[in-house]
């Protein structure tokens, strides 16, 4: 198996968005035929804007609203604001190139506050892979040894989203945890329905700043079919796997 990590995109190709707005409670209760104006905001880490766009359209009889844009690769951060109705939703996201992306946001009738400040990982992806149902796990990192069974996973905070040809997770870990204290692994479900394990060879937690990390895995087919021979339960540490964060 062979896999590359890398921090940051190589191709310029612009990212397809696909935007699913959740209506607040306040834009639920309106007619049907009410108008809406939703201001969709994406930014870098500098403040930069890459796309500021009002998007306008009735009420419906949906608790949802589909826009679409496209947006250059790389991590943004988003926001939604409907300023009639009081509503907002933000969240950081990360965009590969020349791949659509769909993404679920819920507005939300509180005051807009700074998103939660989480590892972003992500990656293209085959279609047998994402048939194993891949998520994210922790370890204790003293307990987590090479081609030995896997220790009890931790508790932690994660969202995962499958695209058709990709996957996209962010990851809330526990800012009282010590720096490289955790084990980050893959996980993927077999078809008889265990699990392998698969180190990702990186410091976890990473220290965060004022912008989050982002971490790209891309898996082929290939490196899928080749864990069906790997022992379950057992944490995998395929010598060709690198990572870097970006």
């Amino acid at each position: 198996m062979a896999a590359t990590f890398i921090g940051e995109a190589t191709s310029m190709l612009p990212a397809h968005v696909v935007l699913h707005i959740g209506f607040c409670q306040a834009i639920s209760r309106a007619p049907e035929t009410a108008p809406i104006a939703a201001r969709v905001r994406v930014t870098d880490r500098i403040g930069r804007v890459q796309l500021d766009r009002t998007f306008r359209f009735p009420r419906g009889d949906e608790n949802e609203a589909v826009v679409e844009f496209d947006n250059a690769f790389g991590l943004y951060r988003l926001d939604i604001s409907v300023p009639r109705y009081g509503c907002s939703a933000a969240n950081y996201v990360y965009f590969i190139p020349g791949h659509d992306r769909t993404i679920t946001a819920a507005l939300s009738g509180e005051p807009a506050v700074r998103p939660t400040m989480p590892v972003l990982l992500s990656g293209t992806a085959a279609q047998s892979f994402l048939y194993l149902q891949p998520t994210f796990v922790l370890f204790d990192k003293s307990r987590a040894i090479c081609k030995q069974p896997v220790p009890d996973a931790l508790q932690m905070d994660l969202v995962v989203e499958n695209d058709q040809d990709s996957y996209y997770a962010w990851l809330y870990a526990n800012p009282q945890t010590s720096t490289g204290s955790l084990q980050l692994a893959l996980r993927l479900r077999t078809p008889t329905h265990q699990y392998h394990y698969v180190r990702i060879p990186m410091e976890f937690p990473i220290p965060l700043g004022g912008w989050p990390e982002s971490i790209t895995l891309d898996v082929t087919e290939d490196m899928a079919d080749g864990l069906a021979t790997e022992p379950v339960n057992t944490l995998l540490c395929p010598k060709m796997w690198k990572t870097s964060a970006g």
